[in-house]
Order: C-alpha cells, then sequence, then structure tokens
C-alpha cells in the first residue's frame, strides 16, 4: 500500500507534469501553422500564439501540424487522466481535522472537473471544434483558481508549518486568477495591446499551475512520512 500510495500523490504527478513539459516542447518545436496576427507566419510565437494553437488540426493558412497537434494533445489526456486519479483520492491524506478534510474534499471537485477540463482541451481542436474548446479552456483555469483557493485553506488547516509552502501555492492561484480577470472576463481591452496580453497571461497561468505540482507534492511527502494513509474516494 505505502508505494501504491507514493505513487499516487509522488511520482504520478510529477511524472505527468514531466511528460507534459517534454510534449509541450516538441509541439511548440514542431510547430508551423501561423497565428490569428499573421496565418502565414513561421514557427511558434511566445508572444503571438496561445497554447490551443498547437493542438490545431492544421494551420492558419492551412499547413500540415501534424507532430504538434498530436504531441500537444496526447500531452492534455495525460495530464487530464493522471490529475483526475490524484484529485480523486487526495482526500485522504487530509482528514484528520475536519476543516481541512471538507476544504480538500471540495478542492478535489474542482481539480477533478479541471482535469476533464484539461483531457477536453485535448479533444477538441480549437480549428475543428472551436465553440466546446472555449468552453473546456476557460474552465480549466476557471477550476484550477478555485481547486488552488479550497486547497490552501487545507493546508493551513491541516498543518501550520505547511504556511510559506501554502502562500506559494496562494501566489501561484493568484496568477491563475490574474489571467482570468485578464483573458475571460477580458480587461485585455483595456490594456496597450491586448492579444498580447491574453496570450501571455495565459503562459503565465500554465507556468503556475506547472509550479504547483512540485509545492503538492512536498506538501504530501510531509502527510506520508507521517501516518499510514487509506486509500478512498473523496477521503
Amino acid at each position: 500500500m505505502k508505494r501504491r500510495v507514493v505513487n499516487l500523490f509522488i511520482t504520478l504527478p510529477l511524472a505527468s507534469i514531466g511528460l507534459y513539459i517534454f510534449l509541450l516542447v516538441v509541439a511548440m518545436v514542431y510547430y508551423n501553422g501561423g497565428n490569428t496576427i499573421n496565418h502565414h507566419g513561421i514557427g511558434y510565437s511566445f508572444s503571438l500564439n496561445f497554447l490551443s494553437d498547437l493542438g490545431r488540426a492544421s494551420g492558419y493558412a492551412g499547413q500540415d501540424n501534424s507532430l504538434s497537434f498530436y504531441s500537444f494533445n496526447l500531452s492534455l489526456a495525460i495530464i487530464g487522466i493522471a490529475f483526475f486519479a490524484y484529485f480523486l483520492f487526495l482526500p485522504s491524506l487530509h482528514n484528520l481535522n475536519p476543516r481541512s478534510f471538507f476544504f480538500s474534499r471540495v478542492g478535489s471537485f474542482f481539480g477533478c472537473f479541471a482535469s476533464i477540463c484539461f483531457a477536453g482541451v485535448g479533444l477538441t481542436p480549437a480549428d475543428t471544434l472551436k465553440d466546446i474548446h472555449i468552453f473546456f479552456a476557460n474552465w480549466v483555469f476557471r477550476s484550477m483558481s478555485l481547486a488552488v483557493l479550497f486547497y490552501v485553506l487545507t493546508f493551513i488547516y491541516l498543518n501550520k508549518d505547511n504556511l510559506y509552502l501554502s502562500l506559494l501555492f496562494l501566489l501561484s492561484g493568484i496568477v491563475i486568477l490574474t489571467h482570468i480577470v485578464i483573458a475571460d472576463i477580458d480587461l485585455a481591452v483595456y490594456m496597450s495591446n491586448p492579444h498580447y496580453a491574453r496570450v501571455l497571461s495565459q503562459k503565465a497561468a500554465v507556468i503556475a499551475m506547472i509550479f504547483m505540482v512540485p509545492l503538492m507534492a512536498i506538501i504530501n511527502l510531509r502527510q506520508l512520512r507521517d501516518r499510514t494513509i487509506y486509500l478512498r474516494i473523496f477521503g
């Protein structure tokens, strides 16, 4: 049981996020599909291309995008499946304190939904299933920001020694929330370059979500050292 628990709460999230980064880099390197500003642009532009451009079935001007398409969408499917399993059982680590247990279960609900949305983004290319793709893309960030909020409360109530890690976790959540305000609520229209603002805030939000994974792994490891964990769905 101990090895299974370690694999679920430490190895699985770290390995899946590592594979996600690798596949994302591959997709960026081999992307040749242009962007909304220049349909014939060569290569992937960090400031002009949304991440979802990598998962297009074809480029903006009809260019072949096969390798980028498969790499990016596979990475999201892996993240979706891995983190759905992770969040589904995560409250099992936080069930000693009634408040931390409650917040953990609510946070995991939103984490599971965010995981479904990650996979949904990968299964709905932006150029062929645009409306449902936008739904999943928006709710990834909305759901994850709520999951972060409730897990910050979980970690604080669980153990005061987690305060500094919780604050770093909260900072990551604020970055995600900033992207929601800029791109979803569309505060970007008041900025000098709205397109750049939306694209770069999306990148910042994704980097923040990647950064959260090792933070959670550290807190999880502390819990695993303290006691025996019995895995149950939502604790």
